[in-house]
């Protein structure tokens, strides 16, 4: 049978044509009273927020010759890209994998992007040995960070789908590659944007046909076996969405910027990643100010002019890129009043994903000693989704997926000493779960704590003994509300279904403020943190005329 266009993708072009139009009359548009290259500031850009996105916006837009000011509102920057300390154990508060990051490979993409901003000299970054481990009721798989290993180790369990897995490994390097065509779509307007936009169905059929697609309409497209549908889609886990709802593109993306751009992480852990750009953006003449909230940012005639800081400070700039969630840009920095109404009905009418809670654990033994030598095994007490992803929103964590990550195992020992192990939990969440905090949220969190350890057991039974460990220390979306000031402690941004598969852009109705972070349209996670720092840089600089 032929296939049509969906209603829903002729909908979604519709839209895109209709946002062209408004982007050629300038309807909704805050127009400048004057240019922003025609005021004297005490920087050209101002960046709201040191998370790796503001940290790679600095970097680049340093890179470029203008004058940096970053104001962080933690004692150090990197946001959720950082670490602590708890002798003897060093913890990485979130990374586990970092896809497309490092040398030798295809050298697109994020490792381009280090290479620019002069980053990849001050980070050695080094490959993990395995992808994930995926456990489900009768499976039990260990997949490599390759696309022959991985798809090996498929074929070995499921010879009889052989086929499907080549079509999905065509389908996620045709994805990058079409992505790839039209990364700079977003820096496109008038004729060029239409004309690109135009030719997407033609040039990226890819993208294309999957833009309106969920992860299970891809998972049905490629296979039939529901156990190995599972266990490709195993890193719905790392993106936000149960399989029915999540868009297929990230999938498709992803998974080829793993298996194809390699699966790494940054030596001494991803603070040194984050301090690596505050470095390079002191070198280029640039400031980084931590301990310093931001509490304003002033509009006059539709322009940013500048920021009060929390210390009674002001600093002026011709530009300001907020590193920040929307709702914080648009409610409290710069006021609602400010926004066209249309900016605010989009924003209140999208859905954030969730957040996440966990525990971060230092044990007495060598875990490797004792049989275990995977880095990542997902815990899975169904290939139902929607029932785990709903467990998780309401506290019931031992019927949800748990992710265990033995860092200890990645092959760098600033995490643990000899004879120890360092090992983090990690499950979904959401801030209506949490009490305030006080005693009815230690014992909430206890509780969380306990059914993470129980799950956990079930992959590593140590866990399930008090005395192999040492320390153990819980984190839920109020401990990543307090680091991020993200809205619900949310890390993902927008919920990724195809409905909201475009966030908001890095643009905002003010021709001067730009946002990066992971709410805009380069999805999310550390690599993609970075991609919208880039971005949200490379607005600025085309408005300066830069290369």
């Amino acid at each position: 049978m032929k296939e049509t266009a969906s209603p829903r993708r002729f909908l979604a072009v519709v839209g895109l044509f209709l946002s062209l139009v408004l982007l050629l009359w300038g309807c909704g548009a805050v127009k400048p009273a004057v240019s922003p290259t025609a005021v004297h500031t005490d920087f050209d850009v101002i960046i709201v927020g040191g998370g790796l996105s503001g940290l790679s916006a600095g970097a680049h837009l340093a890179s470029s010759g203008l004058k940096v000011l970053l104001c962080e509102q933690h004692d150090k920057v990197g946001g959720c890209a950082t670490r602590f300390d708890r002798e003897p154990f060093v913890f990485d508060s979130a990374l586990h994998q970092m896809a497309g990051g490092g040398p030798g490979k295809k050298d697109r993409g994020l490792y381009q992007l280090l290479k620019v901003a002069g980053v990849d000299r001050k980070v050695e970054l080094y490959e993990l040995p395995h992808f994930y481990r995926s456990l489900f009721p009768g499976v039990d798989i260990r997949l490599p960070g390759d696309w022959d290993g991985f798809k090996k180790a498929l074929k070995a369990k499921w010879p009889e789908e052989s086929e499907g897995i080549e079509k999905f490994h065509r389908l996620c390097e045709n994805t990058m590659n079409d992505i790839m065509e039209i990364k700079d779509l977003f820096r496109y307007t008038g004729f060029k944007k239409f004309t690109t936009m135009a030719m997407v169905p033609f040039r990226q059929p890819t993208f294309f046909k999957y833009m309106d697609k969920t992860l299970k309409d891809l998972m049905d497209d490629c296979f039939t076996d529901e156990n190995l549908k599972a266990v490709v889609s195993q890193l719905w886990v790392y993106y936000g969405a149960p399989v029915p709802d999540q868009t297929a593109l990230l999938t498709l993306a992803a998974t080829e910027g793993f298996l194809a751009d390699g699966v790494w992480h940054i030596k001494g852990t991803s603070q040194e990643l984050s301090s690596a750009y505050a470095e390079r953006i002191e070198e280029l003449g640039g400031t980084v100010m931590t301990s310093t909230p931001v509490t304003k940012i002033h509009m006059v005639n539709g322009m940013a002019t500048g920021i009060d800081t929390e210390d009674g400070s002001r600093y002026t700039a011709r530009y300001i890129v907020a590193n920040t969630d929307p709702y914080q840009l648009a409610y409290k920095l710069i006021g609602k009043e400010h926004f066209p109404e249309k900016y605010i009905r989009k924003l209140e009418g999208m859905k954030p994903a969730n957040s996440l809670c966990g525990v971060y654990l230092g044990l007495n033994i060598d875990l490797r000693k004792r049989g275990y030598d995977d880095t990542e095994i997902f815990i899975n007490p169904s290939t139902d989704t929607v029932a785990m992803y709903d467990a998780m929103m309401r506290g019931d964590f031992e019927n949800g997926a748990v992710v265990v990550s033995i860092y200890s195992n990645f092959g760098d020992p600033v995490y643990a000493p000899p004879g120890k192990s360092l090992v983090t939990l990690t499950s979904y969440s959401k801030m209506d779960y949490w009490p305030e905090y006080g005693e009815a949220y230690d014992r909430v969190k206890g509780k969380m704590v306990d059914d993470l350890l129980a799950v956990a057991s079930k992959a590593v039974p140590e866990l399930a003994d008090p005395n192999f460990i040492e320390h153990r220390e819980g984190f839920t979306p109020r401990t990543l509300k307090r680091y991020t000031m993200n809205k619900g402690g949310v890390v993902y941004g927008f919920y990724m279904n195809p409905e909201q598969i475009e966030k908001i852009p890095n643009t905002t109705p003010f021709p001067n403020v730009f946002i990066a972070s992971n709410w805009t349209q380069a999805w999310h996670g550390v690599g993609s943190a970075q991609i919208n720092g880039w971005r949200a840089a490379r607005l600025v600089l085309d408005r300066e005329g830069r290369e």
